[in-house]
């Protein structure tokens, strides 16, 4: 348990150190918008003042896919409410659910106007480990089994963007809408008897559980264009609140980079962090969920 608390204290220290860098990124956005150009910068001037810096960061309709490469962290711990007694699972320690995985992405934003757009995303987690494996040939008799975990947690995301600021180089959109969480944890088990090729027993169990909650969202977007095909930015979205049994709080940062092939391919890339705390009341069991999740995401998108 000391080790996953030392590894949860390390997620919630990467946490605060990308909030902190998003903010003076931020910070750095808007008073580098606020300096002037020196008419010694004629080529740039005329760069700017014809929107050549942002044509990468405001596209009207944007559509992307890409991969993370994601460090998970996750541990649960249920507490049987007539009795006051409690059990805890670090799922990468205790169950062997892999610490390392990618992460399938899909992403993009509609610009209805200058002021306001829709963003969304969509990622699922597919981890998945072997709790149980017998394959046991004792002469005339044979037994199998395996017992299955599997981790396919969706999330997805729906905003309304507001353009709070934005200037030739830079634009810092304020953001409200859902943020849905899908938890699935998925359980199965087969088991056989065999003796002399004539099977005296088999079974196979199945349990699912699946626990969605969307929740409120509010969050900042701040991008810079350093050049016209470089541009730089970061988000920090604050999730939180209660749906049926389940409560959340969730805080998701993303620092990023985006290249401009042309005028309708871009390579996005950068680090995120997603760390939250998702408790569940159910009439017998109260489940207390640490789920988090940092690492490296790449993407490649479409715009018009």
């Amino acid at each position: 348990m000391g080790v996953t608390v030392g590894r949860m204290n390390t997620l919630k220290y990467e946490s605060r150190l990308l909030a902190t860098a998003s903010m003076l990124l931020v910070s750095i956005f808007v008073a580098s918008s606020a300096l002037g150009q020196s008419e010694a910068e004629t080529d740039e001037v005329d760069y700017i003042n014809n929107g050549e810096y942002v044509k990468n960061i405001s596209r009207t309709l944007s559509i992307g896919v890409g991969v993370g490469i994601e460090r998970f962290d996750t541990n649960v711990k249920f507490t049987k409410k007539s009795t006051g007694r409690s059990v805890f699972i670090d799922m990468e320690g205790t169950l062997g659910m892999p610490e390392t995985d990618t992460v399938p992405i899909l992403y993009g934003y509609w610009r209805i106007n200058g002021n306001h757009g829709l963003g969304f995303s969509y990622y699922q987690i597919r981890r998945e480990t072997t709790l149980l494996d017998i394959d046991e040939n004792l002469g005339d008799l044979t037994i199998k089994g395996d017992v299955k975990m599997a981790d396919e947690s969706r999330f997805y995301y729906l905003a309304y963007n507001y353009t709070a600021y934005h200037d030739d180089r830079s634009y810092v959109f304020l953001s409200f809408g859902l943020n849905a969480i899908d938890l699935r944890y998925r359980l199965d088990a087969n088991g056989m008897i065999d003796f002399n090729n004539i099977v005296l027993a088999s079974d196979e169990y199945s349990q699912e559980v699946n626990q969605i909650a969307p929740l409120p969202l509010i969050g900042i977007d701040a991008w810079f264009a350093l050049t016209p095909k470089w541009a730089f930015g970061t988000k920090l979205s604050v999730i939180g609140g209660s749906y049926e049994e389940v409560t959340a709080r969730i805080l998701e940062i993303k620092i990023r980079a985006k290249y401009a092939f042309n005028k309708n391919v871009g390579l996005s890339f950068g680090f995120n962090s997603f760390t939250s705390e998702i408790e569940i009341d159910d009439p017998d069991v109260f489940t207390d969920i640490n789920y988090g999740f940092s690492g490296f995401k790449v993407g490649v998108d479409l715009g018009f």
